[in-house]
């Protein structure tokens, strides 16, 4: 099933230190190994992420990878293969340009990843999803070069869905995000969104803009490890996210300002019921397509996930 447990508590210490913990029972995150890389030049600041992992659905996404960003060697045999996809542990990626989620699984026989994609990106988010009789929990652990970069190009975000994470390893403000072409309207549901679902109370919390380019909503920062959604409203054309800046090493303009909360006509745990128009891709294991099931139908059968269980 999807979701159910509290979101994990994480942990900031001061960036003036170089050092950034987030640790739970459900991920650590831990950058960088040696804090002096930043200042002496040309070299590498090089960190790991972990993340745990359990039966059904996990949205996450990767603030650092390695330079071989391959499915085979950042997971390699961390979660458990199967000799066919519906047997096999499955990680899916959202194909906004399709529509459509893509599938790959790690085939035990030949221990190597197979499917629709083979390439991770720090931009993006996915799910893993892990079968009902396999381990409780399992870990992900991959090191990787920390972005360094003062800017970080995210990329197009086209019409309708856009499942995205944070390359930073700071909580980063949604209002300081580079979203310039991000487009608002004078009621929530004809603005652009960012969405992050809440497994703990099955809902959405919301970031959005008036007419006059002022944020509102409950959501304000995007955060290491988790997922979300940026929808592009009907008749709106989208953007190119190119300057996502890095969170100022001052520490002061990571520190989200307040945003000024929507009111919502009605209630309810389906983005359906509280925005009109909306259907969120929920992405679906292959043992249920196999039953003919469709990949990007959203609905009341669960929402799609956004952020840790």
């Amino acid at each position: 099933m999807l979701g159910g447990n509290p979101p994990p508590r994480r942990d900031i210490v001061p960036l003036g230190v170089r050092i950034f913990v987030a640790l739970s029972a459900a991920f650590a995150f831990l950058i960088p190994l040696g804090s002096s890389a930043i200042e002496s030049g040309p070299s590498n600041t090089v960190g790991f992420w972990k993340v745990d992992v359990h039966p059904g659905y996990t949205q996450i996404s990767f603030p650092l990878l390695p330079a071989d960003k391959s499915v085979d060697n950042v997971l390699a045999d961390q979660l458990t293969g199967g000799s066919t996809p519906a047997e096999s542990d499955q990680v899916l990626r959202w194909a906004a340009a399709a529509g459509q989620f893509q599938m790959c699984w790690y085939d035990a026989s030949t221990q190597t990843w197979q499917g629709d994609f083979n390439q991770f990106s720090e931009a993006e988010s996915y799910w893993t999803y892990v079968q009902p009789d396999h381990p409780e929990t399992q870990t992900i652990i991959t090191f990787g070069n920390v972005v360094q970069a003062p800017f970080y190009n995210m990329g197009m975000m086209t019409s309708g869905y856009n499942a995205v994470g944070s390359v930073w390893a700071i909580p980063a403000a949604i209002s300081l995000a580079g979203l310039n072409g991000f487009a608002g309207g004078l009621y929530l549901f004809q603005s652009d969104l960012i969405m992050s679902y809440d497994a703990s109370t099955g809902s959405y919390s919301y970031a959005w803009q008036d007419g006059g380019g002022n944020w509102l909503g409950d959501l304000t920062q995007f955060e290491p490890l988790m997922g979300y959604w940026i929808y592009i409203a009907p008749g709106h054309t989208g953007f190119d996210w190119s300057t996502f800046p890095q969170p100022g090493m001052s520490g002061t303009d990571y520190v989200t300002k307040p945003f000024t909360k929507p009111v919502i006509l009605s209630t309810g745990t389906s983005p359906g019921e509280t925005t009109p128009g909306l259907n969120v891709p929920v992405p679906i294991p292959v043992q249920q397509l196999q039953k003919g099931a469709q990949p990007t139908s959203g609905g009341s059968s669960s929402p799609a996930k956004g952020g840790a269980r």
